[in-house]
């Protein structure tokens, strides 16, 4: 069955999907920024069942979590891809190292830089619709080098993924946002490698604890929120649905960390994303 026919009432946006695509690779040939999240891995699907020709290029480095990079690996490999791990520190931008309010701006720019330098194919990235309503200073970095963004392009917004990735049989359409580690640190903070790998560890402990859960996909973010303070922020909704062994379980997990940490008190918050930015 032909791909613009397998979901009758997103034919139009699957067609703009796949007509963005082609006019940004309009060779079928296509590498991909893929962080191993929600949208570059939807867009590698999508590309994958165009029949294109496809390389991605995953940027390891300490502002990304080992466990992040392994699942990103596993997950290409699981489906075929040619997958790169390209090497990359941009805290070594001295506008990164201190996260400077424009931080993602200059950590964009330097990666990027660097992916069109190496990639095979014209470079795309899995910047959606969604995105282009909120804070993202790398926009304009993304602009600056000519990426195409299709899912932007087609005006694909990040719940139009997640339903037509269900539609379409792509595995595991409702995967938890994972920003940038950098975002877990108030602006104008210095950054530290060990830090950013502190913060890593424990968020993969309290993901690996509640995989197996009743709460698999509960949404938090470890954040310094000042001097040597940390909170960890819970989405309001989902911290209401945990039963209290399961919050039992939280304490226990934040407290096994105060050597690095000090004590974590546990904030439930309605609205969990851009915490530094409306401050």
């Amino acid at each position: 069955m032909p791909l613009e026919k397998s979901l009758e009432p997103d034919e139009a946006r699957i067609e703009r999907l796949k007509n963005a695509l082609l006019t940004a690779a309009p060779g079928r040939r296509v590498s991909i920024a893929f962080s191993g999240g929600l949208d570059s891995r939807f867009l590698s699907f999508f590309a994958l069942r165009l029949d294109f020709e496809i390389e991605l290029l995953h940027v390891h480095g300490p502002h990304v979590s080992e466990q992040e990079t392994l699942e990103a690996r596993a997950w290409a490999d699981s489906h075929g891809f040619k997958l790169k791990i390209v090497e990359l520190n941009p805290l070594q931008a001295p506008e990164v190292s201190r996260n400077c309010r424009e931080r993602c701006y200059f950590c964009k720019r330097m990666l990027f830089t660097e992916l069109l330098r190496i990639a095979s194919f014209p470079l795309c990235d899995g910047t959606n619709h969604s995105d282009l309503g909120n804070y993202r200073p790398g926009l304009l970095a993304l602009r600056e080098l000519k990426i195409n963004s299709p899912l932007a392009m087609a005006q694909i917004s990040k719940p139009e993924i997640r339903e037509l990735g269900r539609a379409l049989g792509f595995d595991n359409p409702d995967q938890a946002a994972r920003p940038c580690i950098l975002t877990r640190l108030p602006y104008d903070t210095a950054v530290s490698a060990e830090d950013l790998k502190n913060i890593a560890e424990t968020e993969r402990e309290i993901f690996e604890a509640f995989a197996e859960s009743s709460n698999p996909q509960i949404a938090f973010r470890l954040r310094k929120v000042g001097g040597k303070a940390y909170e960890l922020h819970v989405q309001a909704q989902e911290y209401e649905r945990l039963s209290s062994e399961e919050r039992s379980l939280l304490e226990r997990l934040v407290k096994e960390r105060q050597n690095n940490f000090g004590p974590v008190p546990i904030v439930p918050m309605d609205k969990l994303s851009g915490f530094f930015d409306r401050k």
